[in-house]
């Protein structure tokens, strides 16, 4: 744990960093204390514990600090992009809002135009009746003056008087009662009665309030819809579900575990031996954290003694000797089957349950030299942890298999560009 730790510091990974020392100093102030080998181990060993713990401690606040500024700058930012997109949300706005008046301003002045237009047109079209009344009238006038000239002269005729031409005058005509004229006003055949008007009055002029009624179309104006803004995309949040803050694509957020493709070739080769006798071999794989990925660099053969089905590691404290001076993290297991195809037995999923428990990336690979098969599995998260992590029999035992309890692990690349080492400590 410490470990991982400080190689998330050293790469910059605050977050996973600062997780994994809290776990550290919670596990060792708050629950090793309580168990009931604690008050007899070994005081050298409480000591150095201790040691640890102090460190921990101000890593850990050296790093909040580094945090709470990362989170400082990432919140200013975010606030300086929301004020950003409300400012381009108020202009475009804005810009909206204008172009709406512009286009209702140039609506109205269609809309004047178009009604000046029309009541001018109305206007000509009545004072062109107004004077082809006056000039029919005129012209009535005069043919009853000449109607009266010619009667006149043919009774100064029948009377034998001669007809008086002396002083040039013509009687006027009678008033005539002109009493209906045509109105052509709007393409209309009604007749007005100009003595019904009272004298002295213009042509009718139609009313203004009626214009909404006559030749202007009064559409509505359309306006376009304002922008939207999905405020739904933020930025996404880290998945910490069995996991130290890691942003892997994996369903489970587990982080890739990288192997060397070399790694089986170079087991079966030092399992050989007791491959021939069917005979089962197994080995630790071991390795370090890279920028967020396990890296397989070590496997380990332990001091082990086997049976045709089963394999089991002796002297583990040469494990830990080995692994501790090289900084190795345990990445999982690796064993064969002699004599059967790759799969987890009920014995290898309890053995995978240790493994995963503390580290959930943790793998377990089988050889089966026989049926030239080589599966890398895990536990599933949603079943086979929690079952094998309840189930309490030993040996080999049945476990329902619908669904399975282990699976192929995604999240496992195999590599030709990493180069195993392998350290047989039998």
């Amino acid at each position: 744990m410490m470990r991982m730790a400080k190689v998330y510091q050293e790469e910059g990974n605050y977050e996973s960093a600062f997780i994994l020392y809290t776990k550290f100093i919670s596990l060792f102030v708050e629950k090793l204390p309580k168990h009931p080998d604690f008050k007899t181990a070994p005081q050298a060993d409480v000591s150095a514990i201790k040691k640890k713990v102090v460190a921990s401690f101000a890593s850990a606040e050296k790093i909040k600090a580094k945090l709470k500024e990362r989170y400082t700058a990432i919140e200013k930012k975010r606030q300086e992009e929301e004020k950003r997109i409300q400012e381009e949300l108020a202009r475009k706005q804005a810009e909206e809002e204008a172009r709406r008046k512009e286009i209702e301003e140039l609506e109205e002045c269609k809309r004047q135009e178009a009604e000046t237009k029309w009541l001018e047109e109305q206007e000509a079209r009545l004072q062109e009746l107004k004077r082809q009344e006056v000039e029919r009238q005129r012209q009535q006038e005069a043919a009853a003056a000449a109607a009266a000239a010619v009667a006149a002269a043919a009774a100064g005729i029948n009377s034998g008087a001669p007809p008086n031409f002396l002083n040039n005058q013509i009687p006027s005509a009678p008033p005539g009662n002109l009493s209906y004229i045509p109105n052509d006003f709007g393409g209309s055949t009604k007749l007005v009665d100009i003595d019904s008007q009272p004298a002295g009055t213009g042509p009718i002029i139609p009313d203004r309030d009626l214009k909404k009624n006559l030749l202007i179309n009064d559409g509505p104006s359309v306006s376009s819809p304002l922008p939207s803004v999905d405020r739904t995309t933020k930025p996404p949040a880290y998945d910490h579900f069995m996991s130290t803050g890691s942003s892997s694509g994996n369903k489970f957020g587990l982080r890739d575990v990288i192997i060397p493709s070399d790694l089986p070739r170079k087991f079966l080769v030092k399992a050989e031996h007791n491959t021939l006798k069917n005979i089962e071999t197994c080995g630790i794989l071991a390795g370090k954290l890279r920028h967020d990925a396990f890296v397989i660099t070590h496997l380990i053969l332990p001091k082990q003694s086997g049976t045709s089905d089963t394999c089991v590691a002796e002297d583990e404290e040469d494990l830990f000797l080995y692994q501790e001076p090289r900084d190795l993290i345990t990445l999982g297991w690796i064993h064969t089957h002699p004599s059967q195809t790759a799969f987890l037995s009920s014995v290898d999923m309890h053995n995978q349950y240790g493994y995963q428990a503390m580290l959930p990336e943790a793998i377990a690979i089988v050889c089966s030299p026989k049926f030239n098969e080589t599966g890398i599995f895990s536990l599933s998260i949603e079943r086979g942890l929690v079952e094998i992590g309840s189930c309490r029999q030993k040996g080999f035992h049945q476990h329902n298999k619908t669904p399975p309890l282990f699976e192929d692990s995604s999240h496992a690349k195999t590599v030709d560009t990493e180069k195993i080492e392998v350290a047989d400590l039998r």
